[in-house]
């Protein structure tokens, strides 16, 4: 107890405190090693920061945590996250209530974006290809290969013009990037801790100045096994897309995925029509990505849609079994009784129901709130 209520001291004299807050019983984590001295050249800074990106090739969490800031109408969501070089991506989200709520991801033909909420329903996609000047910069005006960066895969890319590093006081420094890409030429600037050689802020600006793309790494944690340095607690947004997310990483696994092609698959959802944004002009009636996260009506039970495919679907598509989700990839739920002392449930309308009224079933979403029976499960975990 003395331990809790130190950490609630702690909280609420101005220390800075995640959203949940750290078990004082957790195992002890050593601190990341200081790999420069203050004061390093550009090519020292450069050196560090790629020889900790050069180390992980996969990561993969089943516990991830998003919010949505600014919007406290909608709730916490549990997440499934994999990423894999060079640019395969894979985000799975939702409640325990209601299953999967938004799925993104990138393979290494094509890019998918799908909120269950949005009207009218859409699987929208492009190949990465035809992304340059197509409707796809719209929904999603940087390529998605950043948001590995985003999360930890973080390098300096030898064909980038870099200068720097400029000291920003409090230990930190910023190198400036040029880099030329297919939708033209971008400026970068990254925030790098300057012993640790973390990379604390990565902006990203269009040929005109304008911030395109943000990421915000508010704590990282050190894995010693894999000698690792990544982001804990990371903040994306998108400005042109109205996109922001806050994402707790969770328990992070380190190069642990193998060969599975099912987990880069752009999913199907049956009744569910693909858009394929490649094809379309950037002038396109495209709804933006946050918009179909922040305009949704997330206390109805979501749109209705029926259990028709779609014809003509692109055959050269590489797409998962038609189901929600990811749930073919994972076991089975666990079929055993939790022991202990029977565990309280919260109904949404505040109303605390005896436990023996709702079905004691293992959450996919570990750390949602447990929740009545009439929810629909969502998927479990990703697998290796």
């Amino acid at each position: 107890m003395s331990f809790l209520l130190l950490g609630l001291v702690f909280c609420t004299t101005g220390a800075s405190c995640t959203r949940t807050m750290r078990s004082p019983f957790a195992a002890w984590q050593p601190p990341a090693p200081q790999v420069l001295m203050t004061g390093s050249s550009l090519d020292q800074v450069i050196t560090a920061v790629n020889a900790n990106a050069a180390r992980i090739q996969s990561i993969q969490t089943n516990n991830a945590s998003i919010t949505v800031p600014g919007m406290p109408g909608i709730p916490l969501l549990g997440g499934k996250i994999a990423a894999q070089r060079p640019g395969r991506f894979h985000l799975v989200a939702g409640t325990a209530l209601t299953g999967d709520e938004v799925d993104m991801g990138s393979n290494d033909e094509l890019f998918w974006f799908w909120v269950k909420r949005n009207e009218p329903p859409a699987l929208f996609y492009a190949r990465h290809n035809q992304f340059a000047g197509s409707a796809a910069q719209r929904l999603m005006p940087i390529e998605p290969q950043w948001l590995l960066d985003a999360i930890g895969f973080t390098e300096f890319r030898p064909g980038d013009v870099h200068t720097g590093p400029t000291a920003l006081g409090s230990g930190k420094v910023e190198i400036q990037s040029v880099m030329q890409t297919r939708t033209g030429q971008l400026t970068k600037r990254t925030v790098v801790d300057a012993t640790r050689a973390w990379v604390l802020e990565q902006h990203v600006y269009d040929a005109q100045g304008t911030l395109i793309a943000s990421a915000v790494a508010k704590s990282h944690k050190f894995y010693q096994q894999a000698n690792v340095s990544l982001p804990d607690d990371v903040e994306i947004r998108i400005p042109a897309s109205e996109l922001s997310l806050s994402i707790e990483m969770g328990t992070v696994e380190i190069n642990t995925l193998g060969e599975n092609p099912q987990l880069w698959a752009m999913p199907t959802k049956p009744g569910v029509p693909l858009t394929d944004l490649g094809a379309s002009q950037a002038n396109a009636a495209t709804p933006r990505m946050g918009d179909q996260i922040t305009d949704a009506n997330w206390y109805g039970p979501g749109p209705a849609v029926g259990q028709v495919h779609p014809a003509g679907v692109p055959m050269s598509i590489p797409v998962a079994p038609a189901t929600a989700g990811l749930a073919t990839m994972a076991p089975p739920l666990a079929t055993t009784q939790p022991t202990g002392p029977a565990p309280q449930f919260i109904h949404p309308s505040g109303v605390e129901l005896p436990a023996a009224s709702v079905a004691q079933q293992q959450s996919p979403y570990p750390t949602m709130q447990q929740l009545p029976a009439a929810g629909v499960a969502g998927s479990t975990t990703f697998t290796r």
